[in-house]
């Protein structure tokens, strides 16, 4: 059936009862109505009733649940105690081991973040003076670094010459 249908049958249904209501006598239309106001009030209370142990039981799983979660966390606790203990123990002995790498990667670079930070306070000093205002965003400090490493490797490039210039010196003169 077509939803129409459907819903024309429930008007003229509905009507039809009232229809048939309505011709009652008024003792019987009154005693109709009382059973189904106390129908009305049983099927109210019996719904509440349903609703509470509903709850009821809800709270029962949840308290269950609640339990038996409790119990797996110490269970689980006491099962895998010794491996947690042995994983934690590896744990600490590898960051022992990693100290010493850190420290001296830590000595190795901080040489070269003070050279960076000093070059940013300089850089910084000679914009202030033109009145330019630089923030951290504005300066890449990859780019720094870059540059940084690049006057390290120029230094170290005169260096080596200049030693290699003093060692061709010093053995062209005893062969003069």
């Amino acid at each position: 059936m077509s939803k129409t249908k459907v819903f024309i049958a429930g008007v003229l249904a509905t009507t039809a009862a009232y229809v048939a209501y309505k011709a009652l006598p008024k003792d019987k239309q009154d005693e109709l109505s009382a059973k189904a106001h106390n129908t009305g009030a049983l099927l109210r209370d019996k719904a509440y009733d349903a609703a509470y142990n509903a709850a009821d039981v809800a709270a029962d799983v949840t308290e269950k649940a609640k339990e038996k979660t409790a119990t797996l966390k110490t269970d689980s606790q006491e099962k895998y105690a010794d491996q947690i203990d042995a994983a934690t123990e590896k744990i600490k002995d590898l960051t022992d081991q990693a100290a010493p790498y850190v420290d001296k990667a830590k000595d190795f670079v901080t040489p070269y973040i003070e050279k960076t930070q000093d070059a940013l306070t300089d850089l910084r000093d000679k914009f202030v003076s033109e009145d330019i205002e630089l923030t951290q965003d504005d300066v890449d400090l990859e780019e720094a670094l870059a540059d940084l490493a690049d006057d390290e490797n120029v230094k170290d490039a005169e260096a080596s010459s200049v030693k290699d210039d003093d060692t061709s010196e010093t053995t062209a003169k005893p062969e003069a």
